[in-house]
């Protein structure tokens, strides 16, 4: 039976495993000096020639792998190879067994033995599969291939049962790849044999260093086989060198080799090529004990499986659920102190935990267990990333959140911290949309009831309101790179996690002030002035749209304004000329105002038509109304803000006031809102829309318990707008406030 790389090491609690060390345990064998040591058992019910034992050597191996080598249980050296170095410090490596001998003793760290210290490797036992990096070649050429293949960095190798794969086994995540299968045909029967080859993308099957057959060029398997794929030679008695070159130069892979024995006729009736022809049952994986160094006898050891992945959506990166062990010796767990460090910030004090890595990487995953004064500890770097067998149940997302919601966001590195936001995003939209199969359905022989549309925005709010935990959740996360002590850091991910996180806490959750904090905060730890100058523009919009402040926000303009430069289009000039139309809206300066909307606009790069700009303002203003109407704030924030950015002339109309007056009144935000009518006549008090911003700014007065305010403003439209259809409604509302009690 072959072996192919596992997502956790082969492992046995040392207890009674292999003959104890010898008093004095001597770490010199070999002509050198190593640093550690594992003890191994062979299985008992096989018969091996070759053991493979897979281990994290903990920092200890060098680039080259040489500092290895596997002794008898008396202290004699046998035949070593590392078939495979990394990710991280992960390593498989093969020895030839020794008689009938079980137990066996792993050195690593150091120098290399001397090589005639070491016994040469000799078995011909096991097919052996290694792949490299994929590097451009003529996939129509052997001789390119192969050299190609030589020439490129190792992935993975390991011993297979069978050439018959459908990926790259040594790698979690597929790509691109070459491979070689090699070992040696053990023929009992002289005679014909025919060889076939099914391959995605080329192929090539060697016999005694002749290619016997193969499937050149760029293409995909062959799913049949037909007269003429079969290639028939001579094969004596005996051993036969066997060797399968392979290319796959996109994400999908297919390699098969197939033989027909004593082959009749043309048409091929091929199977598989049994793994006893290679004696690949005698090649096998051992048990690989706990770690000892010379200075600690006794250290901690674990294992981990890769137990599932949570996609997010238009995200490559998955969320990867990791299931820990503590395989440490039973003496270091009893009346000890547990402690993990996953190597993303993360710990826990959990015997065997499971942890959630919001990124693929590699992590330095440290157990150190502490008893009494003394402690001891150890480190694997692990690699952590989706699995090529997913399972058939994959889990969902709320499985992980529990784990998640412990997590210290601090030590969060930036673009973990937007993975943790975005899970916490998709997680709202999964509570505001849920799946259809969760939908409610008719009982079966009645009809369906029509639709409610009170009925569905009570239950879409209800919906909103019990997702307004995770945007807590999503923000939450996000300012602590922003507003605290944090790891996080680099100026992209930075300004990626001001985006993401800001706008939720401006839009969703109605919170002004924080989000303006997040992207000052985001101005101070970035570095390069054109992602600040977005975030101070960011900052300024809110401090002076939001918050009332514009002399703060002047500030900031300032800063922006700066590092733009005599810039005169593009995105961030359309935005912040608009940004500066609003400053001087609301510092009483019509001219200005309306000269910077006009530039916001005319820098703004489109492609669209004059039609479909129409057609585009007329859908940002009915989103915007059925938002409003049906209490949908946080949407109707996000839409107001679209509008403005991509259309900032629609200010000059009114009706955009008109819409984020309603929408700050409707958050009881109530000064922002009369804020939006002292805008609107400064820069068009002739605006169709200037006596409904007067009128709502009136009721805002009132509601704000400033009666004289109100008052005034509704005398302001009788004055300034005598033929106003509200003019009736509006004198009945002075009545009644002049009726009121004074204060």
């Amino acid at each position: 039976m072959g072996l192919v790389r596992s997502t956790s090491v082969l492992v046995l609690v040392m207890v009674a495993m292999v003959s104890p060390p010898i008093q004095g345990q001597t770490y010199r064998h070999g002509g050198t000096e190593f640093e550690a040591v594992r003890p191994m058992l062979l299985p008992e019910e096989k018969k091996l020639q070759v053991g493979v034992a897979e281990f994290h050597h903990h920092g200890l191996l060098r680039e080259d792998g040489k500092n290895v080598l596997v002794v008898t249980a008396d202290r004699k050296p046998v035949a070593t190879r590392v078939l495979q170095q990394g990710p991280g410090d992960f390593c498989r490596v093969a020895f030839q067994v020794a008689g009938q001998q079980r137990e066996y003793y792993l050195f690593y760290g150091g120098d290399p033995p001397k090589a005639g210290d070491v016994p040469e490797w000799g078995n011909r036992s096991g097919l052996l599969l290694e792949t490299r990096e994929y590097r451009e070649c003529n996939l129509n050429s052997f001789e390119s291939v192969k050299g190609a293949f030589e020439s490129s960095r190792p992935l993975g190798s390991g011993y297979v049962d069978v050439v018959q794969h459908g990926s790259n086994p040594f790698i979690l995540t597929p790509a691109p790849f070459l491979s070689r299968y090699s070992g040696t045909l053990h023929i009992d029967t002289p005679g014909k044999y025919g060889f076939l080859t099914s391959s995605e993308d080329c192929s090539f099957l060697l016999i005694d260093e002749q290619v016997v057959v193969s499937a050149p060029g760029r293409h995909g398997p062959e799913r049949r086989a037909k007269p003429g794929n079969r290639k028939d030679i001579q094969l004596d008695q005996g051993p036969h060198q066997f060797e399968y070159y392979h290319a796959a130069s996109g994400p999908n892979a297919m390699m098969v080799a197939a033989w027909e024995p004593n082959p009749r006729g043309d048409k091929p009736a091929p199977a598989a090529i049994p793994a006893s022809v290679f004696r690949a049952d005698s090649v096998g994986p051992v048990l690989v004990g706990p770690p000892e160094t010379q200075q600690e006898k006794l250290l901690p050891h674990f294992s981990f499986e890769i137990t599932g992945s949570v996609p997010l959506p238009e995200n490559p990166q998955h969320l990867l659920g990791v299931q820990f062990e503590n395989l440490s010796p039973p003496a270091l767990q009893t009346k000890s102190k547990i402690a993990w460090e996953f190597g993303d910030g993360q710990t826990s004090d959990q015997p065997s935990p499971e942890h959630v890595f919001l990124r693929p990487g590699l992590y330095p995953v440290r157990l150190a267990i502490q008893r009494g004064v003394k402690k001891v500890e150890i480190t694997y770097t692990i690699q952590v990333d989706q699995r090529q067998d997913r399972p058939k149940d994959p889990p969902e997302i709320d499985l992980y959140l529990p784990i998640l919601e412990t997590y210290v966001v601090g030590k969060l590195d930036a673009a973990s911290l937007q993975q943790l936001v975005l899970t916490y995003l998709w997680k709202a939209e999964l509570v505001i949309s849920p799946k259809s199969d969760d939908a409610a359905k008719p009982e079966e022989g009645t009809e369906e009831a029509l639709p409610d549309p009170a009925a569905e925005t009570r239950q879409m709010l209800e919906r909103e309101a019990a997702a307004r935990q995770y945007y807590v959740l999503a923000v939450d996360a996000a300012k602590a790179a922003f507003l605290g002590a944090s790891t996080a850091a680099g100026d992209e991910s930075l300004f990626e996690l001001a985006r993401l996180a800001a706008p939720i806490a401006r839009n969703m959750l109605g919170d002004s002030r924080l989000a303006g904090q997040i992207w000052q905060g985001a101005s101070q730890r970035i570095s390069r002035p054109e992602l600040r100058a977005e975030c101070e523009l960011a900052a300024a919009d809110i401090a002076l749209n939001d918050m009332l402040l514009p002399d703060y926000a002047k500030a900031l303009l300032d800063k922006a304004s700066a590092a733009v430069g005599k810039a005169e289009t593009g995105d961030m000039v359309s935005r912040l000329q608009r940004v500066w139309g609003d400053y001087y809206a609301a510092a009483g300066d019509g001219v200005r105002a309306r000269e910077n909307y006009a530039k916001a606009q005319q820098s703004q790069p489109t492609d669209r038509s004059q039609v479909e700009q129409i057609a585009w303002r007329g859908a940002h203003s009915r989103s915007t109304e059925q938002f409003l109407k049906s209490g949908r704030f946080g949407l109707a924030a996000a839409q107001l803000r679209a509008w403005q950015t991509e259309f900032p002339s629609d200010k000059l109309d009114g009706y955009l006031h008109l819409l984020l007056a309603r929408y700050w009144a409707g958050r009881g935000e109530y000064a922002a809102a009369i804020a939006q009518a002292d805008q609107l006549l400064t820069i068009n008090s002739a605006s169709p829309y200037a006596d409904q911003l007067l009128a709502l700014a009136a009721e805002c007065e009132e509601k704000r318990d400033r009666i004289d305010r109100a008052l005034a403003t509704y005398q302001s439209l009788l004055h300034d707008y005598p033929g106003s259809p509200l003019v009736p409604h509006i004198q009945g509302e002075v009545k009644r406030l002049e009726s009121l009690p004074k204060q």
